[in-house]
């Protein structure tokens, strides 16, 4: 069993839509993603902490903060083609786990004791 999950595994490997989802990853590395998905991290966080005291204090200019930096986001080149990466190779995924499980309640006995 162990042989055939580890071929399984090789041959997802070797797909090309893994190795173009490993190679889209590296690309998120960049010094310049890194440090935009940082800034978005702590403007998060912050947005955050500062909402708890929403009833007190204006938070208006941290909602602004937060949706301009989404919009960085999703308008990055980079960052939007790791996400096209990142659903084709969650589509194979699905699709080989419809697969290798398909019909396998049919075929096991899960009843157990009735009482």
């Amino acid at each position: 069993m162990n042989e055939i999950i580890n071929e399984l595994v090789d041959a997802i490997k070797a797909d090309q839509r893994y190795i173009s989802f490993q190679e889209a990853a590296k690309t998120l590395e960049e010094e310049s993603i890194v440090q935009l998905l940082n800034e978005y991290q702590t403007v998060l966080n912050d947005f955050h902490y500062l909402r708890q005291f929403d009833s007190y204090i204006d938070i208006q200019q941290q909602k602004e903060k937060l949706k301009q930096i989404k919009k960085e986001i999703g308008e990055n080149k980079t960052i939007q083609a790791y996400y096209q990466k990142y659903y084709d190779i969650n589509a194979l995924l699905e699709h080989v786990t419809a697969l290798v499980f398909q019909n396998i309640s049919e075929s096991l006995d899960t009843t157990g004791m009735k009482l």
